[in-house]
């Protein structure tokens, strides 16, 4: 079972992959490899597991003839041994699609690199980003979102939401339950509600029901879980 406590390494791995896209784009595409600098080896980099509907970030690094290295993940082209288990981005985003294991490739400059990914089918609950609108003051209305990754293995199918609380864990609100088929995929929850009176913090907290078990994520500290108020 996974909870809000491994959120914080799921966020790294998005921000990575955000990180590493933005550095292979800047200037442009990689620079074709040329006849005085030839492509060595490329090396990619996974992470080692990912849960179904979970997408982590995969990183290839070209060598060059001349020594240096260069991330290329826009110009490499990506493949999955079995897209069954994993699908590929044309960045090199994997996206877990069922339980087990696919080797990872990428191609450029005419290098092969791979990379063994793990995918797992569990209980998971993951926020990853977080969104607001609207002024954080006692009597106004406010709209607070969560953004992240689900994933139910142990029934077919459980019910997501939504729960905003105070200061104190006192619940203001709650969104109307979504229910989310056996598998994983990306969620987007949001409410829309007035501050009460008394409230310094408002916090937003994604919850996945289960059976008889429930799954909390609130994210890393970074995406700003909770939001002050004006009185």
């Amino acid at each position: 079972m996974v909870d809000a406590e491994r959120s914080p390494r799921r966020a790294v791995r998005l921000i990575g992959l955000f990180v590493a896209f933005v550095g292979s784009g800047c200037g442009g595409a990689p620079t074709a490899p040329s006849a005085t600098s030839l492509v060595a080896s490329l090396e990619v980099d996974c992470p080692a597991s990912e849960f179904v509907g979970e997408t982590v970030a995969c990183v290839a690094t070209a060598r060059f003839s001349g020594g240096q290295t260069e991330v290329v993940n826009s110009g490499a082209t990506w493949s999955s041994s079995d897209p069954a288990i994993a699908t590929l981005n044309v960045l090199g985003g994997v996206t877990g699609q069922s339980a087990g294991q696919a080797l990872i490739s990428a191609s450029y400059g005419g290098q092969t690199g791979s990379a063994q990914v793990l995918v797992q089918a569990l209980d998971a609950l993951i926020a990853t980003s977080s969104f607001n609108q609207g002024d954080q003051t006692v009597g106004s209305t406010e709209t607070l979102g969560l953004q992240g990754y689900y994933g139910v293995a142990s029934a077919d199918s459980g019910q997501l939401s939504l729960a905003i609380t105070d200061q104190n864990g006192t619940l203001i609100t709650t969104s109307a339950p979504m229910t989310v088929p056996r598998g994983g995929s990306s969620f987007v929850l949001s409410d829309t509600f007035t501050i009460p009176p008394s409230t310094t913090q408002v916090c937003r907290t994604a919850v996945l029901q289960i059976g008889p078990n429930t799954l909390t994520a609130t994210g890393s500290s970074d995406i700003f879980p909770c939001l002050p108020v004006r009185q």
